[in-house]
């Protein structure tokens, strides 16, 4: 009997361990700023109540009282079941606002209402949606990344101020994954004239105008007889003609001072590039990528110049 009982004791000293040993993100609460006042309005009405003895004083009183006590229950309640589950970005680039796809799940046995989602440190880019129970959702949140390269995402947090907005619920939830940020597109769009490939030849096909000459035009496009009787740059228009091929090199950005700004010329280029259809390489410092024209090139270059260093451009 003695054995007996102390294997049963044993068995529920580990249940209670392993029980304990669960970590589960807490749920915070404090007052909000409408909360704090209407404590010191509930307070207020205490001392009339007893200074004047005022029976009807008192009820009133007792009733804010409830309502506090019965808002910091549901709050908390509507926080304490959500959890989010997932954290997903496809791209992000340097000073450019990023939407992230956060995916929260009720468990809880009640709806949730009037839940955000946000970057810890950063409440004022939330989120907002209703959860049934058992129900998972997928909200966008909106961040600014200041750097490139790889970085570690922050930790994102729900919050809530449902039912009465007199106290705010959060939990906070971590997210131990890394991204890649591409540098910022700043500079200009226009392509450098060296930019393009000299292996390719002029545009094949039949002609079929001649049009105003632009800074992408490559200057062997130029009929140089139509712009000396119109007075004005004009190039040959082609039918079904290819769009050339282009080349970009840390050489094109000398003119630029910082190293940030001349990585940010060509991440601009590049994406312009590919969203115009061109097939393009890319020279930098040691790295150099041979021309295509896929969105799996294009993530390969913006990716080169995300990790770019000082010790690459020796």
């Amino acid at each position: 009997m003695a054995s007996n009982a102390a294997v049963s004791g044993q068995g529920l000293y580990k249940k209670a361990r392993q029980f304990l040993s669960k970590k589960k993100t807490r749920t915070y609460i404090l007052p909000t700023g409408f909360g704090i006042a209407f404590g010191l309005m509930s307070l207020v009405l205490f001392f009339m109540a007893v200074g004047y003895s005022n029976n009807l004083i008192y009820i009133f009183f007792f009733f804010l009282i409830s309502v506090a006590f019965t808002g910091t229950f549901i709050t908390n309640k509507n926080v304490d079941g959500v959890d989010a589950i997932d954290v997903h970005i496809d791209e992000a680039f340097c000073d450019e606002t990023s939407a992230l796809s956060v995916t929260l799940k009720n468990n809880a046995k009640s709806p949730c209402f009037q839940v955000e989602s946000y970057f810890e440190k950063y409440p004022e880019t939330s989120s907002r949606t209703d959860l049934e129970p058992q129900e998972e959702d997928v909200v966008l949140v909106p961040f600014v990344f200041k750097k490139r390269g790889r970085q570690l995402l922050p930790r994102i947090a729900v919050q809530s101020t449902f039912p009465f907005s007199l106290l705010r619920a959060w939990r906070v939830f971590k997210t131990p994954r890394e991204i890649t940020i591409y540098p910022a597109r700043k500079g200009e769009e226009a392509f450098p004239q060296n930019s393009y490939a000299e292996t390719d030849s002029e545009n094949t096909g039949l002609f079929r105008e001649h049009r105003t000459y632009q800074s992408t035009d490559s200057l062997r496009r130029i009929d140089w007889k139509a712009t000396a009787r119109r007075q004005e740059l004009l190039v040959k228009n082609f039918e079904e003609s290819e769009k050339p091929s282009l080349h970009f090199s840390w050489k094109q950005t000398a003119h630029l001072s910082g190293e940030e700004e001349r990585i940010s010329q060509l991440c601009l280029w590049i994406d312009e590039a590919h969203k115009l259809g061109h097939s393009f390489s890319l020279e930098v410092g040691k790295h150099y990528i041979a021309k295509d024209q896929s969105s799996a090139h294009r993530k390969m270059c913006l990716e080169v110049l995300a990790h770019l260093s000082r010790e690459d451009l020796l």
